[in-house]
């Protein structure tokens, strides 16, 4: 016997099983972009005032060529300003499959602790995240040395010298008057290249950093230019030109042009005894001791302290300490 309500629920249940697996073809097909996140480096975390840096994977399994954009942002649950400032990963936008670099800075007055990185894409209707987390490390107020202008020339003859520029960086909200110097020099040498700060010292405050120029000397020699020096026989010369200057001018018109004549050889053979003179170039050891700095390559690390005794961090997971290096040829 035909049973109407039983062929009735196996429709409603085969219509219900159609839209299901529709829907989730649907769900399925709406996702073309893909975004995967590298953790943030460094993976110990930065000081306050430093930066990290990570890289966002974009990919599609569709086929997907749209561009997509990109926005960045960071929050805490724990502080809501001084927060870490994070610009849309570069290239933006983007077309899958592509890798962006994303940077992540924070300031001197950012507090520690853990902060969500959020990095939205975004194409068309379709909106995709990747999240990643940053460690702030609380240390203490302090401030670092870095150098921000290379050392120019890098290298140099023994008597010349050249000059670097130094930055004072404060952390965690520093301030104070440092004073810079060289802590050491390799390899140690009679007459290794010395080292002197303009300024020497320096005032920190909670923002952008100070800079100090460094310059690097050498022992060895120097000129000064040209030395001009007379020979006595110029004076020789000049000294009959009165004469024939006053016996040209009493003579009769063809002796006149002899002794005119002569006057004139005078001139010239004088002015070609006193051009060599003028050339000679006078060059002398730049110290009184006689040193000359031998040839190398010499390293300064470079250091600093303030009224209180206080030294560059530089020796924590964001920074390295601060050196120049100069050759002498």
């Amino acid at each position: 016997m035909f049973n109407v309500r039983q062929v009735l629920r196996a429709a409603v249940f085969a219509l219900l099983l159609f839209v299901f697996a529709a829907a989730h073809v649907t769900f399925a097909q709406a996702q073309n972009f893909t975004l995967t996140a590298s953790a943030l480096s460094p993976l110990a975390g930065v000081d306050p005032g430093g930066t990290a840096t990570a890289t966002i994977a974009l990919n599609t399994t569709t086929g997907f060529s749209d561009p997509v954009t990109f926005t960045c942002t960071a929050t805490s649950t724990q502080v809501t300003s001084d927060l870490p400032q994070c610009s849309p990963p570069s290239p933006d936008p983007s077309i899958p499959d592509a890798i962006l670099s994303l940077t992540v800075t924070t300031v001197g007055a950012t507090a520690a602790g853990q902060y969500r990185i959020t990095v939205t894409g975004t194409s068309g209707s379709e909106t995709e995240t990747a999240t990643l987390f940053l460690n702030v490390i609380n240390v203490q107020q302090n401030y670092t040395l870095s150098v921000t202008k290379a050392i120019s020339p890098g290298t140099v003859t023994a008597g010349s010298g050249a000059e670097a520029t130094v930055t004072v960086t404060p952390t965690a909200g520093y301030t104070g008057n440092v004073t810079l110097s060289c802590f050491s020099v390799t390899p140690v040498v009679i007459a290794s290249p010395i080292c002197a700060f303009n300024p020497s010292t320096v005032a920190v405050t909670n923002g952008a950093g100070p800079t100090s120029v460094l310059t690097i000397s050498t022992y060895g020699t120097i000129g000064t230019g040209s030395l001009w020096t007379v020979p006595r026989i110029f004076y020789g010369f000049w000294m009959a030109f009165p004469a024939l200057a006053l016996i040209a001018a009493g003579a009769s018109r063809t002796r006149g042009k002899k002794w005119m004549g002569m006057l004139l050889v005078t001139a010239v053979a004088s002015a070609l005894l006193f051009l060599p003179s003028c050339n000679a170039a006078s060059k002398h050891l730049n110290n009184s001791n006689g040193f000359t700095t031998p040839k190398n390559t010499y390293t300064f690390t470079l250091t600093a302290v303030d009224a209180n005794g206080v030294t560059p961090s530089n020796t924590t997971t964001t920074n390295a300490q601060a050196t120049v290096a100069l050759t002498v040829d």
